[in-house]
């Protein structure tokens, strides 16, 4: 018996030692306006106190030794740059702005060594050692939301990428490929993929009022109001989906994963380059557009007092 034990507790050590971490950083009381990390500074989780929650998964550059490269069929280590600087500039207008801090989490690694946005086996290729992150990560966006929907009844989630396609526009991933968002835009079916889209949660709160084409490329869909705000992006009123042939981002795991919880709806962006993420100036332009068109479709789509945010 004492054999079989050893023999256990050699083999899920990690495993224990994992869940140990993960009850350890979700226990604590963790104030808005803080930053927190886990143990290597490897994930960066800053806590916030308004309805939205921003994951920033592949634009880390810290490759540790000894941790091998992924390899495994299907990998993806194409890094998403300057996006981290993104992220922190619209923390900053929330902050500044707004008065009130959104929950970020950023991951420093390299994408060639762990993936935020694959389910674990592909993110690590097997890796026990990166798994470790991969948890803390994911724990943390957990949290945020929690806290979100604890105190404001639901939020917003949004996975920040950057793409590099020809077309220089926002690629907003609502979960749909080009065919079924051309299809959504000219179909009179209403209920048509709302059922498999990332904010089916938002449409079926409403008690039938919201209709997933509104909230696509309706005058006030959020990519409708980018566009006026001078950034291009589909899908909007102005461009209502990508063609067949054109390269487009539809949401990956994160937004799968998390918009299935109860009272979370939202969207992938992969972020064009030019004007957006060149610079700092460009950062901090997007940001300023972002967050007014976040607050608008707070005001808009919830019944959430945006004057009371983050009091």
């Amino acid at each position: 018996m004492q054999l079989y034990f050893n023999l256990f507790m050699k083999k899920n050590l990690l495993l224990i030692v994992v869940l140990f971490l993960v009850f350890k950083v979700t226990a604590q009381p963790y104030i808005a306006g803080n930053v927190y990390y886990d143990e290597n500074k490897w994930v960066e989780f800053l806590p916030g106190n308004m309805p939205l929650v921003i994951s920033a998964p592949h634009g880390g550059d810290i490759e540790p030794p000894g941790i091998p490269d992924r390899t495994c069929p299907g990998v993806v280590t194409v890094t998403d740059g300057r996006t981290i600087n993104l992220a922190r500039a619209i923390y900053d207008v929330f902050r500044t702005e707004y008065n009130c801090y959104p929950s970020m989490i950023i991951c420093h690694l390299k994408r060639l060594k762990v993936d935020m946005n694959r389910e674990i086996e592909i993110a690590t290729c097997g890796n026990d050692e990166m798994k470790v992150p991969w948890r803390f990560w994911h724990a943390m966006v957990d949290t945020a939301i929690a806290s979100a929907v604890n105190k404001y009844g639901k939020t917003i989630y949004i996975d920040l990428h950057g793409q590099g396609h020809p077309n220089q526009r926002l690629e907003l991933g609502y979960l749909l490929d080009n065919g079924q968002l051309e299809e959504s835009s000219k179909s009179n079916n209403d209920t048509l993929y709302t059922s498999i889209s990332s904010v089916h949660n938002l449409i079926q709160s409403s008690d039938g009022k919201l209709k997933l084409k509104d909230l696509l490329t309706g005058p006030q869909a959020f990519g409708t109001w980018m566009v006026e705000s001078g950034f291009p992006s589909t899908p909007s009123k102005q461009d209502p989906y990508p063609y067949s042939n054109e390269k487009y981002f539809d949401g990956g795991y994160n937004v799968r994963r998390f918009t299935s919880e109860p009272n979370v709806f939202g969207w992938q962006i992969e972020s064009n380059n030019r004007g957006v993420r060149d610079n700092l100036t460009s950062c901090h332009a997007f940001a300023e557009a972002f967050a007014k068109n976040i607050m608008r479709y707070l005001a808009t789509y919830t019944n959430i007092d945006v004057k009371k945010i983050g009091k």
